[in-house]
């Protein structure tokens, strides 16, 4: 039976999390949305956890929104609170705590583009391809796509990509941006928990803290030096900053616990 699905697997301090729509290209039903949601937020919760990668199942990362839903019409307020929880993850994977890489095999095109360019690092095999397609079906981008592809290419080349829906490919996405790393086919997922695996020389909390100081995107180096004051002072009172002074000292090593 064809259900849409989020999977949870761990690997080491890493959690994998599978988009699964099979006849579908992994779309973003309402079912995939709700449990993608409560999958962050567990992780983000988890202090075991340390890095989130989000991929998808059967070669393909995501076609993005569910058509077959969208052609039903639905009241406006229903359709508002089903783009409301699609607003809720990319907040979770741009401000929550812990990491998130994307690992793209296959397509990333409309949502499914969103997601992946919110991810703090993104991998992508050689053949996939991606696309802002959102107005070929008469939409403008959603899912933070009008507020993370400018940051990630330009504004120039986001206004292009936005406007004319054009797919592009890996080679093109790595020169861009959009993609931090290229992998041969099949070996999106592994180079992603390989990278997973950097996280973990880092204390959590730092990590927390450049995501939220990024985040906030400081508009002046004034305000960025106000964050970064009140960020370090929290940091400077931590167990895991005392604990790395102390083994720098005496040439040792730490084990970051997030405290």
């Amino acid at each position: 039976m064809n259900r849409d699905i989020v999977h949870r697997e761990l690997h080491g301090s890493a959690v994998v999390l599978t988009l699964e729509a099979p006849s579908k290209l992994n779309a973003l039903s309402l079912n995939i949305r709700e449990q993608l949601k409560e999958q962050l937020q567990r992780a983000h919760a988890d202090p075991h956890v340390r890095c989130i990668v989000l991929t998808g199942a059967n070669g393909s990362f995501s076609a993005g929104g569910d058509i077959t839903k969208m052609a039903e019409q639905p009241e406006p307020l229903v359709a508002r609170q089903r783009l409301g929880v699609l607003h809720d993850i990319v907040r979770l994977i741009i401000s929550g705590p812990t990491p998130v890489v994307a690992a793209v095999e296959g397509v990333a095109y409309g949502a499914g583009l969103s997601l992946a360019v919110a991810c703090d690092y993104v991998v992508a095999a050689e053949e996939s391809r991606f696309s802002a397609s959102f107005g070929r079906i008469g939409l403008v981008a959603d899912c933070g796509l009008l507020w993370t592809l400018p940051q990630r290419v330009g504004l120039g080349l986001a206004r292009d990509l936005l406007m004319t829906g054009r797919p592009f490919g890996v080679a093109q996405a790595l020169e861009w941006g959009v993609v931090d790393e290229a992998a041969p086919k099949g070996d999106a997922l592994s180079i992603a928990l390989a990278k997973a695996r950097h996280y973990e020389a880092i204390a959590p909390l730092a990590i927390a803290a450049v995501k939220s100081a990024l985040y906030r995107r400081p508009a002046s180096l004034e305000e960025a030096l106000h964050i970064e004051s009140d960020l370090q002072d929290f940091l400077r009172n931590t167990r895991d900053h005392v604990a790395a002074c102390k083994a720098f000292l005496k040439k040792g090593t730490v084990q970051f616990e997030g405290r």
